[in-house]
């Protein structure tokens, strides 16, 4: 024991330290409590997961050529594809609703209502080059009236192409 560290008596008889329970409070409160986190063990964690995943996974190898089949009878004439799809345009020609025309590109077609467009599409159709796959393009003005352009497209499944869209005029 230190020499200034002797037991006291106090007035109601019982020993007590002079550093007790009081002067240890103030010196912890005197001091700043440091809490630290290790972080060298997340770290090593961490390393250890990246090499795990680096040593385990497989890379799959990029496609290369791909096998074609091609006819052996090269005697046989084929088909060219139109370049272009079929296109046809509804444009309003007059004030009233009903006076609208219809025309089919790079054909020379004018049919006058939607049963002549039908055959007029399915004339086409019979060409060469060109089939039900082929590209059906319905390009309306924005005078044009609505069931128009819905008869229209029930003039081209009449005629049975099987592609069908909605373009810009």
């Amino acid at each position: 024991m230190r020499p200034d560290s002797s037991p006291t008596v106090d007035e109601t008889g019982k020993t007590g330290h002079p550093h007790g329970l009081a002067a240890r409070r103030r010196r912890r409160l005197r001091r700043p409590v440091s809490i630290a986190i290790n972080l060298t063990p997340m770290i090593d964690v961490t390393f250890l997961l990246l090499i795990f995943y680096l040593v385990t996974t497989t890379f799959e190898r990029p496609e290369g050529l791909l096998a074609s089949k091609l006819p052996k009878d090269s005697s046989q004439v084929s088909v060219p594809l139109p370049l272009t799809p079929i296109v046809i345009r509804l444009k309003q020609i007059g004030l009233g609703g009903d006076d609208f025309a219809i025309t089919i590109d790079n054909f020379g077609a004018l049919p006058k209502d939607f049963r002549a467009l039908a055959a007029a599409l399915t004339e086409i159709q019979e060409k060469e080059g060109y089939d039900a796959d082929t590209p059906v393009v319905i390009q309306a003005q924005d005078a044009v009236r609505w069931d128009h352009v819905v008869n229209c497209w029930n003039a081209v499944v009449r005629a049975k192409f099987h592609s069908i869209v909605f373009g810009e005029s």
